[in-house]
């Protein structure tokens, strides 16, 4: 019968019929989510190497190791501070700890486990969203093989950040919320979200209330369930996330976003625009605007760009985030959305007249080949990360804190601008310049100081030098061996009478010929800074006089 039906057919609808049995014969969402699977584990190979995680994910190793040493959820033993935005993704890297298990290979597995289940979330979504259509199979396979086959998702999967999960419990939520209609599961899932990142509490306020306006029967009883859910687990948590630190919000938010400056947003707005650039999303936010045709028979458009837009808008409003380093992190949560958003506008443009008479298949075939070279090949980090200059610098970095942890006296304390791999190696106590782990910066006013760089706005070297460390480190120094960071040219004179320059890192130009990381010196050169030795540790005369360095 097959055979006769496709005798009769024309050579381009014949060719069509194939693709579309071949589709069938090939279970193609499922085969799809195999192969994205697939792609995305070939992705992290390449992108993974040595000291490829970044440096935040070290002040979470730090937390996680300390708890599983029974000093308590701390930066400083005996410093009750919230440095942290990410308690869940602690937590499961301190039950590795307490295991003996080694936190950088743990966080690279819970990673790519976490977004491997993005994926099928993801799969189990298209399926859901496109099912009676004519090519069903086409476009739910799709979203997980672009997904996949974007270089961010493998560069977060190896950057040692909570990232991956976070994703991973927003698709869910939406998914049970959504299709398995399962409120209370729904809440625990906004709940470990919010757990995650903040930003869960945001999608979780956006979902409920998109669902109370938009159906008119039996919501509010199952958005009642819905938060009961979330409450459950999350009143818990923040009941003793405010009675072990005493504050509202965590230290991060203080550091980071407090206070409101004009020429944040303006910054926030430049990220921004820079980021849909290198992250290539132009053709993704193009042909998801056409998703918006199809509304009326399906609101969870509605509800996918109602995510997309606040994300947009938050993103701006905290001033953006590293893109080099960190990628689009912030923005990572409405990236299955908007991909789904995206395979939508494709079956619109499909529906065209003109063009569903006389291409049909071969449009979605077509633009669904664009898209993956385009995620491929010129979306973050295909052509604007370094990874050999990355990782040098993290490699400096992580020396630095062992020489620190080998030349020092274990009561050492430590100023850092650097907070995470350097803290972490060297095991000293630790005063963040920049705030996040510290109470004192992060809770200074920014007025009358202009934003600076992304989480790296406040600073007060007047305060670092009361606090008199043994030892201070700038991660960046100029070529007569003065610190750069944190405001510490600003207290040159005071600095400089106190502190001497008692070792520097190699940072720039690749691994050292001689394995040689860290050099002892009693003076600089220009040939150490052309050399790439550019991070420096500086101590107190007197403890270097002592004996102590």
């Amino acid at each position: 019968m097959a055979n006769n039906k496709l005798s009769v057919l024309p050579a381009s609808s014949q060719t069509e019929y194939a693709i579309q049995r071949l589709l069938e014969v090939l279970r193609w969402p499922w085969f799809s989510l195999l192969l994205a699977s697939i792609i995305l584990i070939v992705r992290v190979a390449q992108m993974d190497r040595p000291d490829i995680l970044v440096d935040d994910a070290f002040i979470s190793f730090r937390y996680a190791h300390n708890l599983a040493q029974g000093q308590g959820l701390v930066f400083n033993p005996g410093e009750r501070v919230e440095g942290y935005t990410n308690f869940l993704w602690t937590m499961l890297l301190a039950g590795c700890a307490w295991l003996g298990l080694d936190l950088v290979p743990a966080s690279k597995t819970l990673s790519i486990l976490a977004t491997l289940g993005t994926l099928a979330g993801l799969s189990a979504l298209g399926r859901a969203l496109f099912a009676g259509r004519p090519r069903a199979g086409l476009q739910a396979g799709l979203p997980p093989l672009l997904y996949a086959t974007m270089g961010s998702q493998a560069r977060h999967v190896v950057s040692g950040m909570e990232t991956p999960l976070f994703v991973l419990l927003v698709t869910l939520a939406v998914y049970v919320g959504i299709y398995r209609r399962q409120p209370l599961l729904t809440g625990g899932l906004f709940a470990l979200a919010a757990m995650t990142r903040p930003e869960g509490l945001m999608y979780l306020v956006l979902f409920c209330g998109y669902q109370l306006l938009t159906t008119r029967d039996g919501r509010l009883p199952q958005t009642l369930t819905l938060l009961a859910g979330f409450l459950a687990l999350y009143g818990a948590y923040f009941l003793w996330r405010y009675a072990y630190y005493g504050y509202l919000l965590p230290n991060t938010f203080y550091a980071k976003a407090s206070g409101f400056h004009w020429m944040r947003l303006a910054r926030g707005w430049d990220y921004l625009r820079q980021l849909v650039s290198w992250w290539g999303l132009a053709p993704f936010l193009l042909l998801a605007s056409l998703s918006l045709l199809s509304l009326r028979r399906e609101q969870s458009w509605g509800l996918f760009l109602l995510f997309v837009l606040a994300t947009l808008a938050y993103f701006v409003f905290v001033g953006g985030d590293f893109i080099v380093w960190f990628g689009p992190r912030f923005l990572m949560p409405i990236l299955p959305f908007l991909l789904l958003m995206s395979v939508e506008g494709l079956t619109r443009l499909n529906q065209v007249a003109w063009l569903a008479q006389r291409v049909g298949l071969w449009v979605e075939l077509l633009a669904a080949g664009l898209l993956l070279v385009n995620a491929y090949g010129f979306s973050w980090p295909a052509r604007y990360f370094d990874a050999d200059i990355f990782t040098t610098q993290m490699r400096g970095w992580a020396e630095l804190g062992r020489w620190i942890a080998t030349n020092t006296p274990p009561d050492t304390s430590l100023a850092s601008d650097a907070a995470g791999l350097i803290p972490f190696y060297s095991s000293r106590h630790t005063i963040d310049m920049y705030g996040k782990t510290d109470l004192h910066i992060a809770h200074l006013d920014l007025a009358g100081r202009s934003p600076g760089i992304v989480a790296h706005e406040k600073f007060d070297p007047y305060y670092v030098l009361q606090r008199q460390p043994d030892c201070i480190v700038s991660t960046f120094i100029d070529e007569q061996g003065g610190a750069l960071a944190s405001g510490l040219p600003l207290v040159k004179e005071e600095f400089e009478a106190a502190y001497s320059l008692a070792a520097v890192a190699r940072v720039k130009n690749g691994p050292p010929p001689d394995g040689q990381w860290v050099l002892s010196v009693q003076g600089y050169s220009t040939e150490l800074y052309r050399a790439g030795y550019t991070s420096g540790l500086y101590c107190r005369r007197q403890f270097l006089a002592g004996g102590g360095g």
